[in-house]
């Protein structure tokens, strides 16, 4: 944002207005049009007076000149972290269009706004966008250029094709108006079957995968209590995905268990562990350095259950199964805002609860529908403040589980439990990770204050 001269000596204060400026526009100009959108109005609802926006920006076009620079800064930051350590030139190919399409998602209002209305902008101020989109485009090309020179697509116009790759990723914003019944995910893997079908050079580079895109490939997750039963397969659920996992745990012993389950060597590479034995206990200062060191967040995810009904040995405290349920929930509580402000700053992400099992239940039952209630207050409100900033926040609320042996063992209980369920059996961790596995994928973009009860449709107001 440093093209549009300002009178502002601090650059702090000038960034902080101009980002304000920005969001009002991307909010006025789908709506009203650029042309019908006036500074006045730009300024009322950016929060920043009439006279006192000419101190941050020059004119309309200056505006619209940092709405480009917001989107395209966005995405060329994007495309370069998700081929961070990446070598296989396709690989890198495939999820810097999977980036793109991201971007397209969230701006896509904006990226419509820029396509309608370049043609009305001043000659200089245009040059200045097609170049900043052409650096852009270049991105694509330079890694075309590695495909072509390790022989792993066919001998081709890299530049025309980098086009041609950026006008079908734009395209499912720029003619939604024929394309509004087909999914982002399935123009996403038409879009892969037409380039890597197209253009592989399978008997170059002998490669015979089928190319697509899970929803969390090169997605970085953040899981708070990821040593829970649920913790463990929805951890390796996302690893198989090509999520990048950061996982905060109390078992002492939970990374050489979480080893021993994590079979091939490229998912290894994509988790990362902080436990309470060597980082101490969760706080806003410990979150904030696991951030730091772990990187942007894609998605946060917290387990407020106990799940496994053993003792507490990771530290010297010791808790009690009920106390442990009212320690998650003040956790959940108490970071809350420090997700709030992580998100922002991203401008989307997803954040997932899954509240306290139905077993839990037995460790205090009161205690335990409060907590249950505090997790939905929780999801609901930070839904509702997290929404404009194109953030999903939803809870899972699990139903009884058949993985825990020590309640297995009471078969009375179990078969009592069974008759209450109208699905006539327990439930399975894989179903909580499935529901876990949509709600923070991109197929869920418009869901969002949602409790999701995983529980065989069992009504849990009339167990005692």
């Amino acid at each position: 944002m440093h093209n549009v001269p300002t009178t502002i000596k601090s650059n702090e204060l000038v960034e902080k207005k101009r980002e304000q400026i920005v969001k009002a526009a991307i909010k006025l100009f789908p709506k009203k049009g650029y042309h019908k959108a006036t500074l006045r109005e730009l300024a009322e609802e950016s929060g920043i007076s009439h006279g006192n926006i000419y101190d941050y920006v020059g004119s309309k076009e200056d505006i619209f000149l940092l709405v480009h620079e917001t989107i395209t800064g966005a995405a060329d930051t994007g495309l370069k972290a998700s081929i961070e350590n990446i070598d296989d030139p396709l690989e890198k190919l495939q999820r810097m269009i999977h980036s793109e399409f991201e971007l397209s998602h969230i701006w896509s209002d904006a990226i419509l706004v820029m396509y309608q209305d370049l043609h009305v902008l001043s000659k200089p101020l245009l040059k200045k966008i097609l170049t900043k989109e052409s650096k852009h485009v270049a991105l694509f090309e330079s890694i075309l250029d590695e495909c072509v020179e390790k022989g792993v697509i066919i001998d081709c116009n890299t530049h025309v094709v980098a086009n041609l790759v950026k006008i079908m990723i734009d395209s499912w914003v720029i003619k939604r108006w024929d394309l509004r019944d087909v999914s982002e995910y399935e123009m996403e893997n038409q879009i892969y079957n037409f380039v890597f079908k197209g253009l592989t050079n399978k008997a170059a580079s002998g490669q015979k995968k089928e190319f697509g895109i899970s929803p969390l490939e090169g997605k970085r997750v953040i899981f708070i209590n990821g040593g829970t039963l649920i913790g463990e397969a929805l951890t390796l659920h996302l690893l198989s995905k090509g999520a990048i996992v950061g996982i905060y745990h109390y078992d002492p012993d939970f990374i050489r268990h979480m080893e021993l389950k994590i079979s091939s060597k490229d998912a290894r590479g994509r988790v990362r562990f902080y436990s309470e034995k060597n980082r101490g206990e969760m706080n806003h200062e410990l979150f904030r350095d696991i951030v730091s060191d772990f990187g942007k967040i894609d998605i946060f995810i917290q387990d407020l259950g106990i799940s496994k009904i053993k003792k507490d040995t990771s530290n010297t405290k010791t808790h009690l199964p009920g106390e442990k349920l009212r320690i998650n929930i003040n956790l959940a509580q108490n970071l809350s805002y420090l997700v709030q402000e992580e998100m922002t700053k991203r401008g989307s992400g997803k954040v997932l609860y899954i509240a306290p099992w139905a077993w839990d239940k037995y460790t205090d039952p009161i205690l335990y529908e409060t907590i249950k209630a505090e997790a939905i207050a929780i999801t609901k409100a930070l839904a509702k403040r997290m929404a404009q900033y194109a953030t999903q926040v939803n809870c899972i609320i699990p139903g009884y589980i058949g993985e825990i042996k020590s309640l297995r063992e009471q078969g009375q209980i179990i078969a009592d439990m069974i008759n209450r369920i109208p699905n006539e059996k327990l439930g399975e961790v894989q179903n909580v990770v499935e529901a876990a596995s949509f709600l923070v994928s991109g197929v869920s973009n418009y869901l969002t204050g949602q409790i999701l009860e995983v529980n065989g449709g069992m009504n849990f107001d009339n167990i005692i």
